[in-house]
């Protein structure tokens, strides 16, 4: 019997990814769904925005804003959005806001901030693959040698 040891190592790798993007997958999803029980809707004010450049060159846009939730004061709030929304957005344009009306600090913009389905499909494809693929190798790693007469 003949062990090859790259195969093994490159399988607990494989292994280890797909494992990485199972747990993405689990957190993307529980994002969207506490996003979705976010029943309040109020009407807000954005009041800056701003990108975050990394050093590759690839952003992050942001949206300030503020909103008055029907039972309760003016609050300010950040959130991350599209680049398409970002740039259609002025600063004193109006915006539907979801907030989470047991604690109104947690709210996105209603259109461009909530967490994707899509994304969490997109990591459990990827997080199979390589579970997939590392396993594959174990099992190969740990083939029978052909006796030689």
């Amino acid at each position: 019997m003949k062990t090859s040891f790259s195969g093994i190592f490159i399988g607990f790798i494989s292994v280890g990814i797909g494992c990485f993007f199972l747990i993405g997958t689990w957190g993307a999803y529980l994002d969207y769904s506490r996003v979705q029980e976010y029943s309040g809707r109020a009407s807000g004010q954005v009041t800056k925005k701003h990108l975050q450049t990394a050093a590759d060159g690839v952003g992050n846009y942001y949206l300030d804003y503020w909103f008055a939730p029907a039972a309760g004061s003016k609050i300010n709030a950040s959130s991350d959005i599209s680049k398409q929304q970002w740039e259609t957005l002025q600063v004193n344009d109006n915006l539907e806001i979801r907030y989470d009306p047991s604690n109104p600090k947690r709210s996105i913009p209603m259109y461009g901030g909530s967490p994707s389905l899509i994304m969490a499909f997109f990591m459990l494809v990827l997080g199979a693959v390589f579970m997939a693929f590392g396993v594959s190798r174990f099992l190969t790693s740990f083939k029978k040698s052909k006796a030689r007469v």
